[in-house]
Order: structure tokens, then sequence, then C-alpha cells
């Protein structure tokens, strides 16, 4: 398959629903982000003049290297489900092909990821196709059982919110000089429910984290290196290199001893687990509030949100 293919047949089928950022698919793959759409009103197609949707390319590259690239650029890689379904379908062939050992995952155009398209995924909510039935999918934020194989992020440009939680998701990542971060969800009433609550704090810090994660702020490819967020930042254009680089030599390694590190840091952090699982219950509650429905209202009304706490 080269890269101009799109990974998954998506059967019509779209996963999760919107929200501020991408929803948690629980063990039971149920959507966070399906309960976002249900509280608003959701349309039954897409929207008119609804950009087109995206796909999410594969190339297999020696040594077992297999690329995913996030294919959406004239929205910025703003995630749809047609992506998040290729991605899940993309990581289920990495662990399962024996063939391949490692992932780089990159963002085709300036940007990783924006963030997500909520209105095509309130529509998928509204045509009733979720959660995703496919039994060929595994999470791509990795909420659920852990993948067994390392995934390599090539990151440039904007990498906001859903973006940074792919981002966090990965084990390796490699900023360009551009890559400006933000978790954004505080700003629309709401939390990250795809795992940075979590991973953030763990790698960064407490404070560090939540410096970003309560002030909705942005950050830069610098702050993200000193935050030990990202292993290296290179110059722009340079990551994409940069990450396969690392990839390859991992890949050249010995399978199984990659495989147990990976397992065996798993392990040392499965007290994770309750709190990744929580994530779901935490923002379904979130959603049903006063303070989501009035940032949803002011955005609508191009207006500052006046917040009451309830």
């Amino acid at each position: 398959m080269n890269s101009n293919q799109q990974v998954t047949t998506v059967d019509r089928r779209a996963l999760l629903a919107a929200g501020g950022s991408l929803a948690a698919l629980a063990v039971s793959s149920a959507s966070i982000e399906g309960a976002f759409a249900q509280a608003t009103p959701p349309a039954p197609t897409a929207p008119p003049g609804a950009p087109a949707p995206g796909k999410v390319t594969i190339e297999r590259l020696s040594g077992g290297v297999l690329l995913i690239g996030i294919d959406r650029p004239h929205t910025n890689n703003r995630v749809d489900p047609p992506i998040l379904i290729g991605l899940g379908k993309a990581y289920y062939q990495l662990d399962h092909d024996d063939s391949l050992r490692v992932a780089v995952l990159h963002g085709i155009g300036p940007d990783f990821v924006v963030g997500l398209d909520v209105p095509a995924f309130a529509a998928a909510t509204a045509a009733g196709t979720l959660p995703p039935k496919d039994a060929d999918f595994i999470n791509p934020l990795n909420l659920a059982q852990p993948r067994a194989k390392p995934v390599v992020v090539a990151i440039q440009g904007a990498t906001n919110s859903v973006g940074h939680e792919l981002a966090l998701a990965a084990d390796v990542r490699i900023a360009a000089s551009d890559s400006q971060f933000a978790q954004l969800e505080v700003t629309n009433a709401v939390f990250p429910a795809g795992g940075a609550t979590v991973r953030f704090t763990r790698e960064a810090g407490w404070g560090n984290a939540m410096r970003y994660m309560l002030t909705g702020d942005k950050f830069s490819a610098e702050e993200a290196y000193r935050l030990g967020l990202v292993q290296e930042v290179t110059p722009v254009g340079k990551q994409l290199d940069r990450a396969t680089d690392i990839a390859k030599k991992i890949a050249s390694l010995a399978p199984l001893g990659v495989q147990t590190v990976l397992a065996s840091a798993h392990q040392a952090v499965a007290s994770e687990d309750a709190a990744l699982q929580a994530l779901q219950p935490q923002f379904q509650k979130l959603l049903r509030s006063d303070d989501a429905k009035e940032a949803r209202a002011a955005q609508q009304e191009h207006r500052t949100p006046i917040y009451q706490g309830h």
C-alpha cells in the first residue's frame, strides 16, 4: 500500500462525536465526544459546505517501519471520523503484523493537528454509527490496552488539544522549531478527555502541566522541550526525517526486547488505568453543566462567555 492510499475502508462508519478535545475511547469503545454531540442539537448530515473528509495514509518503509500520515491539510489536519478510524486501523496493523516493528506518525501540511472537527463528529453521532464496531481497531489515544509496539511522532505547526493528546500517546516525540502546543479544553468549559490530565502531568510535572491545562495558554517547541514533552527540536522540515531515523534504529533492534521494554514500562504506570477509564464519566458530567452550555452558546454568538460555576 502506498502513501496515497487510505488506511481504512470506512464502511460509512464514523467514530466518536465532537467536543473541545477528542474523546477518550474507553475500554468499551464508548465515546465521550458522543456525549458532547448529543448534548447539542446534532445535524443529520454534515453541514452544507463542510470541508472534504480526511484520510490516513500509510507507507511501509524498509526495516519494518510503518509511516502513518494524517492527511487533511485543507483544514489544518482537523481530526474527523475517517481520520480517527484510519489511525485506529493503522495502529491495529502495526501491532498485529509481525513484519512491522515501529510506526512514525506525522501530519501532512504545515500543521500536525489543529484540533477536532466538531460538526463532522456531531453528524456521525446523529447518524447512529457510533461507537465503532470494527474489530481491527486500536484506540489511537492509547487509553485502553496499551499498544505492544512503539510509535515515534513528528510534530510541526499547530498541535492543539487532541493533536497534543495524540502526541502524548506516542512513545518518542520530535518537534519542528515552529511547533506550537495548546491544551485548550478549559477555555471551552470542559477538560482534556483524551489522556492529557494523566500524561501531561506525568511527563512535565504537576505544576508545569497545570500551568498550561488550567489556562489554555499556548507554548512553543522550546518550552515543550524544557518540560520534557518532546525529546528533540529540529529545524522546520527536518522533524520527519529525524523521527524516521529514530524509528529505524528502534526497528533494527531485537523486537522482543523492544516490546518488553514497553510492556514493563506500562506495567510500572498501570495505576494510571483507573484515571484513564474515569475520563469518560467526568467528561460527560461536565458536558451537562450550565457552564459548558454557556461556552457553546458564547462561541456561536461570538461573545465572551460568562461562567457561573454550575
